[in-house]
């Protein structure tokens, strides 16, 4: 059977559902712990295994289906209520996106407000023969209701088919979902935002637009056909119009807290994917007093490149701070967008701002004690059984993590002790960080992002800003050859599972060692958001004004000083 052909018999969705059911038992970190994290979340009863028998059932239960794109919404949604931003679902053959050009943002006072619009979406609709509602949507324009319905009652139909950590993370995702997405499909080729205008209720009629080459594959052939949705035809544009892109007006998730004139002063660094992964600049702070300034957008990278010039991750941000410390400058660290990465980033950037003489905790892992774990690190451990490395060794290196696996299996048990790392110190040579440092978080910081919150709060080295985290405290160990994602046999459905929990030292330490039973009790980051110190969500004044909220609240963290230790 082709891959991308009709999956109507109930045979072949039953064979992949039972085929996840199996992988996740058989993978997944959080199979046995996920019922109590969910439960002291406020969300108990939940049963993993009974929930993916669930769903095994609910696809014997389809005869046939006709519209393939049903059965991975229904997928999603099986997979959405274990409450995990890394199980991400993804559709080989390519599921079709579509948007209708403009971003929404869920603000602090719960109502929903144009935040930006695409700069291909007028040339698209004067194509198409239709009128630009340029004026209504204007950023700060109040949104509330979707194709008739509340906007609030479509966010929750979508956050249900969201992968999401916590409450707060599946709602930001949903609130992108209402007007770009490549699930739960529109049923027609328009929708109709009612929004608010001159203190009057307006209807907006805008077209979905389809991702360039959606009618390449069976699947967008079909939705574009049933629905009349239509592709952009605008060349590069028309990716800006699907993917997002550069912004005619307005904010993006993605920009700064200053407004564009200021913004053109950072230097923006691209990752590995080629995407901005960095801003990083002075500016002027509280009293005019120059601050330094550094948003991350991604710890997955390994190098950072400007100019030409392709660095490594970690030397680019030491160069940075050194440079900022010798300046004397405080620091505002911007983490709102960041969706995790590397966890030894992590670690790199709470100990490069340390002040020189300072120790902080460390973070801490947890693995299950599977077959497929032992592989990987008996892949990143050739040598174990070698010469020990010279210098001081992490209870998390390779070797020693793939002793900890092959005696967990032996004793019979589920997991690895907590491996847990040393206490954090600068590195002597570098002399440390001096400055007062300001995180700004959000519930899109999540997965790695999250632990170096964790551990600059951990450990008191800097005041925390924002909204809470996502919760997402799972990670997924790999080697070649081993891919923490999971594909069926026939290359039908893919899922991104953690195989490792991470976590992060209180501030007096873990001790010499950890159980995996009081670790996922007081150290594990699922479900578990870092909490800010001053809570602050994004109002429709930061949508107007570039972030001005965002702007004061962090010159007003930076003039209150250094929080005290957590107890």
């Amino acid at each position: 059977m082709r891959r991308d052909g009709p999956l109507c018999p109930a045979a072949e969705r039953v064979r992949i559902a039972c085929e996840l059911r199996q992988a996740i038992e058989a993978r997944y970190v959080f199979l046995t712990t996920k019922p109590f994290t969910l439960a002291a979340a406020g969300h108990p009863g939940f049963d993993a295994r009974a929930h993916l028998e669930a769903c095994v059932e609910g696809e014997r239960a389809v005869a046939a289906e006709r519209d393939p794109l049903r059965f991975y919404d229904r997928m999603r949604r099986c997979v959405a209520a274990f409450e995990d931003g890394h199980l991400l679902l993804r559709v080989p053959s390519g599921a079709p996106q579509v948007a209708l050009g403009v971003g929404l943002r869920l603000a602090a006072d719960g109502r929903v407000y144009v935040a930006s619009r695409s700069p291909a979406l007028g040339q698209a609709l004067a194509r198409a023969g239709l009128q630009d509602p340029a004026a209504l949507l204007a950023p700060g324009t109040r949104v509330v209701a979707i194709d008739g319905r509340p906007v609030r009652a479509a966010m929750d139909e979508l956050a249900a088919h969201l992968p999401g950590s916590s409450a707060a993370a599946r709602a930001e995702r949903a609130v992108d979902a209402l007007t770009r997405r490549d699930f739960l499909h529109p049923a027609r080729a328009t929708a109709e935002l009612t929004v608010i205008a001159r203190g009057a209720r307006r209807t907006v009629r805008l077209p979905w637009w389809a991702s360039p080459g959606a009618g390449r594959g069976a699947l967008g052939r079909a939705l574009l056909a049933r629905t009349g949705i239509r592709t952009a035809d605008l060349g590069e544009a028309a990716a800006a119009l699907v993917d997002g892109g550069d912004l005619a007006g307005g904010v993006r998730r993605t920009d700064s807290i200053f407004p564009p004139d200021e913004a053109a002063a950072l230097r923006t660094y691209t990752g590995d994917g080629g995407g901005p992964a960095a801003r990083l600049g002075e500016v002027a702070g509280p009293g005019g007093r120059r601050v330094c300034y550094a948003q991350l957008l991604s710890l997955h990278t390994e190098a950072l490149s400007a100019g030409g010039e392709r660095r490594p991750f970690t030397d680019v941000l030491g160069e940075f701070l050194r440079g900022c410390d010798a300046r004397g400058a405080d620091l505002v660290l911007d983490l709102r967008q960041n969706g995790g990465g590397y966890l030894s980033h992590s670690t790199a950037l709470a100990r490069m701002l340390l002040p020189a003489g300072a120790s902080s905790p460390g973070g801490a892992l947890v693995l299950r004690a599977t077959e497929f774990n032992e592989g990987v690190y008996r892949e990143r451990a050739p040598m174990l059984g070698g010469a020990p490395a010279v210098g001081v060794r992490s209870r998390s290196e390779p070797e020693r993590v793939l002793e900890s696996i092959r005696g967990a299996r032996k004793a019979g048990d589920d997991f690895t002790p907590a491996l847990l790392e040393p206490p954090l110190r600068p590195d002597p040579a570098e002399g440390g960080f001096r400055g007062r440092v300001v995180a700004l978080t959000s519930p899109s910081c999540m997965s790695a992002c999250e632990r170096l919150a964790g551990l600059l709060r951990s450990g008191g080295r800097a005041v925390l800003v924002g909204g809470p985290t996502e919760g997402a405290g799972g990670s997924q160990q790999e080697a070649k050859g081993l891919a923490a994602r999971w594909t069926d046999s026939r290359g039908r459905l893919s899922v991104s599972i953690p195989n490792a929990a991470m976590g992060v030292q209180p501030p007096d330490g873990a001790g010499d060692d950890a159980s995996a039973d009081r670790f996922f009790a007081a150290l594990a980051l699922e479900n578990r958001p870092v909490e800010p110190h001053r809570r602050y969500a994004t109002t429709r004044a930061d949508l107007v004004d570039h972030g001005q909220g965002w702007r004061e609240q962090a010159w007003a963290a930076l003039e209150a000083g250094h929080p005290i230790r957590d107890p």
